[in-house]
């Protein structure tokens, strides 16, 4: 039971949150500081598996609301004609993650001490947020930025996953336009 703990324990502490992303970049030329405005590209929000299961309209719809008031926030407004384009990308991806637990016998049998080491494989599953800002004539990219985080084994509610979304669009967002 302690072992279990510990291991959970363990991946707690893994999900915290950095305030690094896990990606930033972008066109070191481009002068930013001319930014007024802001579009969306098409597609706007766009997801990885493109499968069903991955789609999720009320995913959009957090994204969206969270990068437009975010933007807003930062002084861009929202137009038809501007000259960036931003689109959102959510990645889902599984990964393996093997876990190593030493366990002490303190004290020991006839000949002391002893360690012992149980492996657990484990699978998580990661989202990953990115947002690009592209240039609106050429749809070149001028700046990406990303982070992920683990998601939950159990279900989380509407509210929990809209706020963890908004908070990962300004922690994000943070970033833009590069200083």
């Amino acid at each position: 039971m302690i072992r279990y703990l510990f291991l959970a324990s363990l991946l707690t502490l893994s999900a915290c949150q950095s305030t690094h992303l896990a990606e930033l970049d972008y066109q070191p030329g481009h002068n930013f500081t001319q930014v007024q405005s802001w579009q969306w590209a098409q597609p706007a929000i766009q997801f990885e598996p493109d499968t069903p299961a991955q789609n999720s309209d009320l995913d959009a719809q957090r994204v969206r609301q969270a990068i437009t008031e975010q933007l807003h926030q930062q002084g861009l407004r929202h137009s038809d004609n501007a000259s960036i384009a931003v689109r959102a990308w959510l990645i889902s991806e599984s990964q393996q993650q093997r876990v190593d637990i030493q366990n002490s016998d303190y004290w020991g049998g006839v000949w002391g001490p002893r360690i012992r080491t149980e492996s657990y494989e484990m699978t998580q599953h990661i989202q990953k947020l990115q947002i690009d800002i592209l240039d609106s004539s050429t749809q070149t990219l001028l700046w990406r930025a990303s982070d992920s985080w683990i998601l939950p084994q159990q279900r989380i509610s509407p509210a929990v996953r809209d706020a963890k979304l908004r908070a990962q669009v300004q922690h994000i967002l943070q970033h833009f336009p590069p200083r």
